[in-house]
């Protein structure tokens, strides 16, 4: 074991106040750095196989994400790699990085206990070349204070001790503190529930089709099912009698995420034994990993064995009540089978093959590709002649896209084993190149031979000329990509839309290539404002888009973390919504945009350890009402925004700097 010392590092921009505590200024980017020589780190050589651990405190009462920064030789600015792990307030916390996790082959690291989630960003770091390390914090919405203990490089995975201190109550909420919603008691809970799930009135906004279509605005005679139509002026989606419909509604519409206990069980007050809750489905998951569903336990606490009917019933009258008018990505298909409302799908485990080139791209070449295609596309069998059915998404959110602009034919270059993707490389540049003489003279190699291209190579050993020689190869394995998983859905399934892929950003232009195999192009916008995404994506690939993901999270109810983006209450995240949504469907090319997410996430962390404050309602049912009235309003106005008839809202909300990982 390998003992650091912050005050050797070479930069320190906290204040220490002692103790091994230090302040974290909100109003900036606070890091240690280090340098030190290629190949080792702080003086030591490292090998993928150790381990940087430390013990941290975040002090208050919220959340925090720390940051381990990375840089390769002779790179200055942003960091190379940077990886972000999310921590609970207040209670000590040991958080491990693996070395290996610097060849980036995963973007989300497993969860340790404590730890909250790990995202891992930017480029492979090779460590032979690594040169300089930051521990750093991002801007927060007030001052932090840590306390940092331990600091080591460790030869082994270490344990992960936690101190024994109650953090959620029996109901899911944090037990430490009070607001405005929470619930006091199970009885109080109960009450509310049962009360409300009395009252079966339901309220539908004004003009509004059976499917939720705007009846002032009839386009067509209507397919059946529903379709894409121009007006003239812009793109709308047409619910299956014809009328308007811009598409608006939640992610994760069920009873809220199991809540990931693994090793964090002495957390919770008065958790229910396993295999002793008299009803169908326990709230308890999970072989290898403890999950416990507080969402569900608390509404068979309310409702007894028949909860899940009298919520989901309860759960579409609040639905239609504010307007919304599709069940988005993500939803328990036991809900949208029995309300009979319009919703959307995706295809579960996107086509692989047994040797990916990177991440969660496959070997697009590979006749392999082609039959993972056919089989996955048959998550379709079920819904095919579903009228209620909007369309489907092929994927969400690729991990591989999460690099900019990377050049994935470099990367399959580089790739050590034998690829059929290399073989089409191999042969574009054969034809582009009349010897190898031509392509070294070009690319300033010294290649004996074309088969020499099979012997693995970094792109950081070749130069522009040889990288832009590639890009006509990325295209084309980014068509593949698309397309043969496109092509085999339609033979599944002809009548539904196809929504695209559901992108996280715009991280390359070549993430339009393939788009023509889509009736709609599709991404995730966190963002105040999504005209700009909406504006770039739909100007590359000039099809209709729909937005797949968006949230704003408050820090006034609760709970300790925002999500991507951060509003000062729960008023401001009406706000916020509302012009979020106004912005968007004044774009003559969008056609929806979809909130993640019905529900707060788990105090104590869903699978992956998200936690946000991100939800219309939190863990016992209970809505915000100030947001709900912000939800209500961009929906009652949402159809003559998109129409031209109503100017788009310039109420702005008050934006916090986010606490998000």
């Amino acid at each position: 074991m390998k003992t650091l010392d912050f005050s050797a590092f070479s930069r320190w921009e906290a204040k220490s106040l002692g103790d091994d505590l230090y302040l974290f200024p909100k109003g900036g980017y606070s890091s240690v750095y280090t340098d030190f020589d290629i190949g080792t780190f702080c003086g030591e050589t490292i090998t993928p196989d150790q381990y940087l651990s430390m013990d941290i405190t975040v002090l208050g009462d919220r959340a925090a994400g720390v940051c381990w920064e990375f840089w390769e030789m002779g790179r200055e600015g942003d960091a190379d790699m940077r990886i972000k792990m999310g921590l609970l307030p207040n209670l000590k916390t040991r958080i491990a990085l693996p070395f290996s996790a610097l060849a980036a082959n995963t973007v989300f690291m497993p969860r340790t206990p404590g730890k909250l989630k790990t995202v891992v960003g930017g480029h492979p770091v090779h460590l032979d070349r690594l040169t300089k390390f930051a521990f750093a914090i991002d801007k927060t919405p007030h001052d932090l204070t840590l306390k940092i203990e331990n600091i080591c490089i460790l030869d082994e995975e270490p344990d992960y001790p936690l101190e024994d201190k109650l953090m959620v109550d029996a109901l899911g909420q944090k037990k430490c503190s009070d607001w405005p919603g929470k619930s006091h008691s199970v009885d109080e809970m109960i009450t509310a529930l049962r009360a409300e799930a009395a009252d079966t009135t339901e309220v539908p906004l004004p003009d509004r089709s059976a499917w939720g279509g705007w009846t002032k605005k009839k386009l067509c005679d209507g397919t059946g099912y529903f379709s894409l139509h121009h007006d003239g002026r812009r793109y709308w989606l047409c619910d299956p009698e014809g009328y308007a419909f811009f598409s608006t509604g939640f992610d994760c519409v069920g009873l809220g995420d199991q809540c990931n206990l693994t090793g964090i069980t002495k957390l919770c007050e008065d958790l229910p034994p396993k295999g002793e809750i008299g009803w169908s489905e326990s709230a308890w998951r999970g072989q290898k990993t403890e999950n416990f569903n507080y969402f569900v336990h608390n509404a068979y606490l309310a409702f007894g064995e028949d909860y899940f009917s009298i919520w989901a019933d309860m759960i579409r009258r609040r639905l239609v009540s504010w307007g919304c008018n599709t069940v988005a990505c993500w939803s328990d298909h036991r809900f949208y089978e029995r309300e009979k409302m319009p919703y959307v799908i995706i295809g579960w485990g996107y086509p692989r093959t047994e040797t990916m080139i990177f991440r969660d791209f496959p070997d697009v070449f590979s006749p392999e590709f082609e039959e993972s295609a056919d089989k996955w596309a048959h998550f379709l069998d079920k819904t095919r002649d579903d009228p209620y059915l909007l369309g489907y998404f092929l994927s969400n959110e690729p991990e591989w896209a999460f690099v900019n602009n990377i050049n994935i034919a470099a990367v399959a270059l580089a790739h050590p084993e034998h690829l059929c993707s290399k073989d089409y490389i191999v042969g574009e540049l054969k034809a582009k190149y009349a010897d190898i003489g031509t392509l070294n003279a070009a690319w300033g190699s010294a290649f004996a031979s074309f088969d020499d291209l099979y012997t693995p190579f970094e792109a950081a050993d070749i130069g522009q000329c040889a990288l832009d020689d590639l890009i006509p190869c990325c295209r084309e394995m980014l068509r593949r990509y698309i397309r043969i998983p496109s092509e085999a859905a339609r033979r599944v399934d002809p009548h539904h839309l196809n929504l695209g892929i559901r992108y996280a950003w715009l991280s390359s232009p070549i993430l339009a290539c393939g788009c023509e195999y889509t009736d709609i192009f599709s991404f995730n916008c966190y963002s105040l404002d999504p005209m700009g995404m909406i504006e770039d994506f739909s100007s590359l690939t000039n099809k209709p888009v729909i937005i797949g993901e968006f949230h704003f999270g408050a820090l006034d109810r609760g709970m300790d973390a925002t999500g991507l983006r951060g509003v000062a209450s729960q008023a401001d995240r009406g706000k916020a919504y509302r012009r979020y949504m106004h912005r968007a469907a004044s774009h003559p090319m969008c056609l929806g945009a979809h909130y993640f997410i019905l529900y707060d996430q788990a105090y104590l962390g869903r699978f992956d350890g998200e936690n946000y404050q991100i939800g219309a309602l939190d863990v016992c049912s209970h809505p915000y009402s100030e947001f709900i009235d912000g939800i209500k309003l961009a929906h009652s106005e949402i159809y003559e925004v998109a129409d031209g008839t109503l100017p788009v809202s310039e109420e702005m909300a008050q934006e916090i700097e986010a606490i998000a990982f």
